[in-house]
């Protein structure tokens, strides 16, 4: 029977092998006490072999999956636009979120030769990879320019 693991699983795997020297079957025997569900030797293998990527990224716990975003440095300078109107406690809506991002994109360097799409796809998948709920609120679009 295959077992999935959410994101939060993965990396409490990642950590509890950072612990000591410790071989797959070992680790594999305290996943699955620890977890509940069985998790075999060669998902123990693969969850190590993305180790440095799980343990450096943000997603949310509950996720079973993580796709990298196609324009990292898009993203995080768009994720950093969106803490910082957060910290000023100003609302920002999906409209001003993609407007926003594209205005970005601009000053940053195309990361592939095809053009990007900032479609509704796109926003769900980096609202997902960031945490930020669906909420939506009219705000002026002066924030837009800060």
């Amino acid at each position: 029977m295959r077992s999935e693991l959410t994101m939060a699983e993965r990396i409490q795997i990642c950590r509890h092998h950072e612990g000591g020297c410790i071989t797959n079957k070992a680790l594999s025997l305290w996943a699955s006490k620890k977890m509940g569900k069985p998790i075999s030797e060669m998902m123990i293998s693969r969850i190590l072999i993305r180790k440095i990527e799980l343990l450096g990224s943000d997603v949310g716990s509950n996720r079973k999956h993580y796709r990298k975003s196609e324009c990292p440095n898009l993203e995080s300078i768009s994720y950093s636009w969106f803490l910082t109107m957060q910290e000023a406690n100003v609302t920002i809506s999906d409209a001003m979120l993609i407007a926003k991002a594209k205005m970005l994109s601009n000053s940053v360097p195309r990361e592939s030769a095809k053009e990007f799409k900032f479609s509704n796809g796109w926003l769900q998948g980096f609202k997902s990879r960031h945490g930020i709920s669906s909420k939506q609120a009219s705000v002026s679009l002066e924030f837009l320019h800060q």
